[in-house]
């Protein structure tokens, strides 16, 4: 008869819970908190921080969660499953309790929480506390650019917590129901927490392959692997939307895919646009070629990798994912394990080096011009002074023609009530987007017009576009011209402000005379400079009218 190995006991668990857990000194805890507040402490520059405030207002308000378009008067309140509406409802009560400077708290300390969760992986996977903190630094800085004041900046917290709860399940009791927690709470706060599901699935597949190699199966963790898959499947159904919620990423990737939806977020990273994200790659295939013969690290490599490589949102992703695989690697060099090789000097040397090199990785951060350091809305990126403008002027009684990079933050600033034309939000206005897209591609500025006097425009709101070619019906080459110049033709609309964000245009006749005459510009079109470049050169009238509406 053979003896049963005996069953270890709560000792034994807690103290192989502590080897693989070894704790993180306080002086590294704090060198990632404070590194995380530099990262997150920058100005607000997203477009769509204006309607996640007003749709959570609304359901602040209403006592329910918002199941239709309130803001444009072009959707006819359309059906609408936010996905994000947790999310809207935190920034709306932050907002409203300490404005703009709240809004960057918050961020700042969602980052110092990443910082934290990183070094814990890193260290969990045998890396040295000093070296886990310079991973997690270089990790965070790489996926800073996707940091905006907006429901993804959640999922870059949650995400990885998910997947290391689910590859570091052994030994603890409770993971089932955490990783229902984090996934229940990441999908009613942005809808990119189904990734999770998908990358598990990854994962599990990785620990499958590894087990079938070496020919030793080991059933109760892929029962548990198992069990972590449903899991993560089933948990996203905790939401006011049901089983609906997995249709909306599906819905939005084919939704980019149309030519009248162009969205730069959704294309895919040339190693220009993205050079640090190559760079991390290629370095990531270097550490796991040189360290890591487990299958689940490279199968989660490879599939971060091939996310940000479809889209730029994605890059984000990619980075805080990337200790969970690298993290593992790099510990297979005795140098930078928990336990490395050296004295206790050599060990002080190695932490104060990397100490000195996250305070310099943070002064570069906080010394870049974009984004710029501050804790207000960047002032070059809302047209705050263009609606003060037609709110003295009472240019905001009618309906408002608005760039769509505009509309977050009209519905934001706009009184009870207001709607906007349109906004960043493509599922809710596709066949407005179409319908322009196709004016646009014909020039029909006729149709263009028709479509304005539909919906009984008046003022208009443009941010400033790159000069297009325009032609005549006839074909004749009008060279490079500004979009106002094609699309609102003075004989018809007059520019009666501007400022390095934005352009305000009336309908003569919707205004007196009066107004035209003590406001518009005539001679000076902001957004037609290249074009009156050519013109002064050549125009010495020209150049006085100029020089005299400069002045005003």
């Amino acid at each position: 008869m053979t003896a049963s190995a005996p069953t270890p006991g709560t000792a034994e668990i807690a103290t192989a819970s502590r080897s693989r857990h070894p704790p993180v000194p306080l002086s590294i805890v704090a060198a990632g908190v404070l590194f995380g507040l530099v990262c997150g402490a920058f100005e607000i520059t997203n477009t769509s921080i204006g309607w996640h405030i007003a749709a959570g207002r609304w359901m602040l308000e209403h006592r329910e969660v918002l199941d239709h378009d309130p803001f444009s008067f072009t959707s006819g309140g359309v059906e609408w499953i936010d996905h994000e509406w947790l999310f809207q409802i935190i920034v709306a009560g932050l907002f409203d309790l300490g404005g703009a400077p709240l809004l960057v708290a918050m961020r700042m300390l969602l980052v110092a929480v990443l910082m934290i969760l990183l070094i814990r992986i890193s260290v969990s996977s045998g890396l040295d506390p000093p070296v886990a903190l310079v991973l997690a630094a270089l990790c965070v800085i790489g996926a800073r650019p996707r940091f905006f004041l907006r429901p993804e900046l959640v999922t870059l917290v949650l995400l990885p917590l998910a997947v290391w709860l689910f590859s570091d399940r052994d030994g603890r009791r409770w993971w089932p129901l955490s990783l229902v927690a984090v996934i229940a709470l990441g999908v009613n706060l942005h809808g990119a927490i189904l990734v999770a599901p998908i990358l598990i699935s990854v994962w599990f597949a990785g620990e499958v392959t590894g087990q079938v190699l070496d020919h030793n199966l080991d059933r109760g963790r892929l029962l548990s692997g198992a069990v972590g898959v449903i899991v993560a499947a089933a948990a996203p159904l905790l939401n006011p939307h049901g089983a609906s919620i997995w249709t909306v990423p599906f819905k939005l990737t084919e939704m980019v895919r149309l030519p009248h939806i162009p969205n730069p977020e959704w294309i895919s990273p040339t190693p220009s646009d993205a050079p640090a994200l190559y760079l991390a790659m290629l370095v990531a295939l270097v550490a796991l070629g040189l360290g890591s013969r487990t299958p689940q690290h490279w199968f989660a490599s490879a599939a971060t990798a091939a996310l940000a490589l479809k889209h730029i949102r994605n890059i984000g992703l990619f980075f805080v994912l990337l200790p969970l695989s690298v993290a593992p690697a790099l510990a297979r060099w005795p140098a930078w394990t928990t336990k490395p090789h050296g004295g206790t000097s050599r060990r002080r040397l190695r932490s104060t080096l990397c100490l000195l090199l996250i305070a310099t990785l943070a002064f570069a951060a906080a010394l870049r011009p974009w984004p710029r350091a501050g804790f207000g809305f960047a002032d070059r990126w809302y047209p705050q002074r263009a609606l003060e403008f037609m709110a003295d002027n009472d240019l905001r009684r009618g309906r408002l023609y608005n760039d769509v990079r505009f509309g977050g933050w009209l519905t934001l600033q706009g009184s009870p009530g207001t709607q906007i034309f349109i906004d960043d939000r493509n599922e809710i206005h596709e066949p407005l987007l179409k319908e322009i897209w196709e004016i646009f591609s014909r020039s029909d500025v006729a149709a263009w017009e028709a479509l304005l006097s539909r919906w009984q425009i008046d003022t208009v709101l443009l941010r400033y576009h790159e000069p297009l070619r325009v032609a005549t019906p006839a074909g004749e080459d009008l060279g490079r011209r500004g979009f106002s110049t094609l699309w609102f033709p003075t004989e018809r609309w007059a520019t009666v402000y501007w400022d390095d964000v934005a352009i305000v245009l009336v309908r003569r006749s919707s205004v007196p005379e009066s107004f035209l005459a003590e406001r518009e510009y005539r001679h000076l079109n902001p957004d037609d400079l290249e074009h009156m470049v050519l013109a002064l050169n050549s125009d010495l009238e020209l150049r006085r009218a100029v020089a005299t509406e400069l002045q005003q």
